[in-house]
């Protein structure tokens, strides 16, 4: 079976930039976030050794979502300075590596993922989606996974419930009654996870609760019903209008060898040197069988 391999980029970024001590090249061009996010990169393409592979990334234009709700995401800190600087590069690499990348203007990197995961699903493809974001575990089935490339964690169906208490296709509804403080999403006031997985139990869905909001509204008489239409709007992840793929576009293709090694040098990144002569290694054994 076909595999394909979605990569959550902006999230890659900011793991890489707060993991690492601050770098800089002699001349004081801040280098953490490229050095970190290229290692993890390459070390994924050394063990998974993909055919089919693509990075998706937010871009910082209001999304769908913040024309619905101003202070979604409010919470999260404004991304530092000597972060932005680095993405570029960062973005120009994976270009000169021969993998596909994504960005939308008006969607998140996850709405991307989501709607090249349904395509590629359609078409006979199992895929395999690195994020440590808990809203992309919604897409999990029996032919997608969502790998933690922080803890290593492999999420499916089965651990998506023992994680959360609740299949994937009901997640959305559970983190929707309980609330998600890193988006700043308001859940229904006096619902816990617990209470979450009870209701879920009793109602099915957070819908069905809505259809019944008089007799759910007497046991919760401080619920929000706003709260709850709000909070599944921003949860669902969204389908990108006239995002598709050819197949061939996610093959990975033949390196820009002499821009990497320039840029790798510019950078002063002589062990990056030393990866990406691996990763042709690896890549050429494969072609071999």
């Amino acid at each position: 079976m076909k595999v394909l391999h979605l990569l959550d980029g902006s999230a890659f970024l900011y793991r890489s930039f707060f993991a690492l001590p601050p770098l800089s090249t002699s001349e004081g061009f801040p280098t953490g976030a490229i050095y970190g996010f290229m290692r993890a990169l390459f070390a994924l393409l050394k063990k998974e050794k993909p055919t089919y592979f693509a990075v998706a990334f937010d871009l910082p234009a209001p999304t769908k979502r913040e024309s619905l709700y101003e202070d979604y995401k409010a919470k999260r800190p404004t991304m530092p300075d000597p972060l932005k600087v680095q993405i570029p590069l960062i973005k120009e690499l994976i270009d000169l590596l021969g993998i596909k990348r994504y960005e939308v203007e008006g969607y998140e990197g996850d709405d991307i993922i989501a709607t090249l995961s349904l395509l590629a699903l359609e078409r006979g493809f199992s895929l395999r989606v690195y994020s440590p974001d808990k809203d992309l575990l919604q897409l999990v089935g029996e032919r997608l996974v969502v790998i933690n490339p922080i803890s290593g964690e492999v999420f499916d169906r089965e651990k998506v419930k023992e994680k959360f208490g609740v299949p994937p296709e009901m997640l959305v509804d559970y983190l929707a009654l309980v609330g998600d403080k890193v988006d700043n999403i308001e859940g229904i006031k006096g619902v816990g996870p617990k209470t979450a997985i009870r209701l879920l139990q009793h109602y099915r869905s957070a819908e069905n609760i809505l259809r019944n909001w008089e007799e759910f509204s007497q046991a919760f008489p401080e619920a929000k019903r706003e709260n709850l239409e709000l909070a599944l709007a921003l949860l669902r992840l969204h389908r990108v209008e006239g995002l598709q793929f050819k197949e061939e576009e996610l093959r990975i293709r033949e390196p820009n060898l002499r821009g990497l090694e320039e840029r790798f040098e510019k950078l002063q990144m002589k062990s990056l040197l030393k990866e990406l002569e691996t990763f042709l290694k690896v890549r050429a054994q494969k072609e071999l069988f």
